[in-house]
């Protein structure tokens, strides 16, 4: 068990991934170590002196810049420990293969080849430390034409693909705001590394992980890449609407607090919601003579779609429905379609999410305590429910250098002085 097990002291049983350490070298992809963080590793987050630039990534708590309260730094960061390592000279070098020498894992997000050419590529870490894991998260692999290029978010949602379905139809492609595919990299990479931790502890022997963050973007638009072969034509974005032939159907609505998603379409799946929104419209507020006898189980929707008189036969039954959404909030909204059976969801804000019922009773969010600050910060926090290896609630991310005593002098037996030395030169 390590010095840095938060189980120590506590009735709370070890993670699954609590007899290993891993060391963080990413530069971007915080979040597979945070996921083995959660996991029960002992994560140890290398960064250069002075803090890792991540630091200064906006946006900030309160406001207030500066490389101890960038909130994204905290929230991918939390739960590890933290030390400063300059692996440009030969002094950082040499203590980077001490700190590998006795680790299980290695996470990096450098350029492909920019290890190797500082004496810490696999092949060289593989020789001290056979049992060693070395996971690679890049833009696109290690290896083809595209391996050294950069790839931030915008690229990778557009080379990805995940860019060209998202937007309206009839407007060029647009990306999701918040970045993701980055994430989705180095979500795979957690994945991945327990994979060949697992093969690990069988065989005596590590691997090299190479991670694509491109691949995981494809991953993402799911059956769209065998769409071509399967159906013979290519799946197109839809905006706010899905269709069905000739047929298009809104799928968000404006209510009075904001939208909702819900499904007004013909057939099985579509007709009982239209059936049982249409009879709560007609008892709250009536429904013209003309909808009263639609059979919406059995109604073609595509074969009206191409006549006009199909065309405003949709019109006029979402302009029905624009009208009745408008007085009434999500949570209005929601409440009854549960009460009355049909599919519709409130288009939650990160504000809904925070109150969530469903969340708040599974506990996902958490309090972590920052010494440097009033009052707890909330998070959100353990993703899984694993009943014998619970995951970390996990304390706050390091400051810079926090550990590097704990670490360097502690665990690795350097000297005082040598640490004093190696600070004095910048190396830590």
């Amino acid at each position: 068990m390590s010095i840095a097990d938060p189980t120590v002291g506590t009735d709370r049983a070890p993670g699954a991934l609590a007899p290993y350490r891993v060391v963080d070298f990413s530069t971007w992809a915080w979040l597979t170590g945070r996921m083995l963080a959660d996991l029960g590793a002992d994560v140890v987050k290398v960064e250069p002196p002075g803090g890792d630039p991540g630091r200064r990534l906006p946006p900030f708590a309160d406001d207030e810049p500066g490389p101890e309260r960038s909130l994204r730094w905290w929230f991918f960061n939390r739960g590890k420990r933290g030390v400063t390592l300059d692996l440009d000279t030969a002094d950082g070098q040499s203590l980077a293969r001490r700190l590998l020498a006795g680790a299980d894992v290695m996470i990096e997000s450098f350029d492909p080849g920019h290890l190797s050419e500082r004496g810490l590529g696999y092949d060289d870490l593989h020789r001290i430390n056979p049992r060693l894991v070395v996971t690679s998260v890049t833009p696109f692999g290690q290896t083809g034409p595209y391996a050294g290029f950069a790839g931030p978010d915008l690229v990778l949602s557009a080379m990805g693909g995940p860019m060209w379905l998202t937007g309206e139809p009839d407007r060029p492609p647009v990306r999701i705001s918040v970045p993701q595919y980055e994430l989705h990299g180095a979500a795979e990479a957690a994945v991945a590394t327990t994979i060949a931790l697992y093969h690990a502890a069988a065989t005596g022997e590590g691997q090299h992980v190479d991670v694509s963050a491109q691949l995981a973007a494809i991953r993402t638009i799911m059956n769209a890449s065998s769409f071509p072969y399967l159906e013979g034509v290519e799946l197109r974005r839809q905006g706010r609407d899905v269709a069905h032939g000739h047929a298009r159907f809104r799928m968000l609505y404006r209510c009075a607090d904001g939208h909702v998603s819900v499904l007004l379409a013909g057939g099985a799946l579509g007709g009982p919601v239209v059936t049982a929104l249409l009879r709560w419209i007609g008892e709250e507020e009536g429904v013209p003579d003309w909808l009263q006898e639609v059979d919406w189980v059995g109604i073609d929707f595509a074969e009206l779609a191409v006549t006009e008189e199909g065309r405003k036969f949709f019109a006029d039954v979402s302009a029905l429905i624009d009208a009745f959404f408008a007085k009434r909030t999500k949570a209005e909204l929601y409440t009854e379609a549960l009460a009355r059976r049909f599919l519709l969801a409130p288009v939650n804000t990160v504000a809904d999410i925070r109150v969530d019922e469903q969340l708040a009773a599974r506990g996902l969010f958490v309090e972590v305590e920052h010494p440097e600050r009033d009052a707890p910060v909330v998070y959100a926090g353990p993703w899984a429910k694993l009943s014998g290896t619970p995951l970390a609630d996990g304390r706050r991310a390091p400051l810079v250098g926090e550990h590097n005593r704990d670490v360097y002098v502690g665990e690795l037996g350097l000297r005082t002085d040598e640490l004093k030395r190696l600070n004095v030169l910048g190396v830590v």
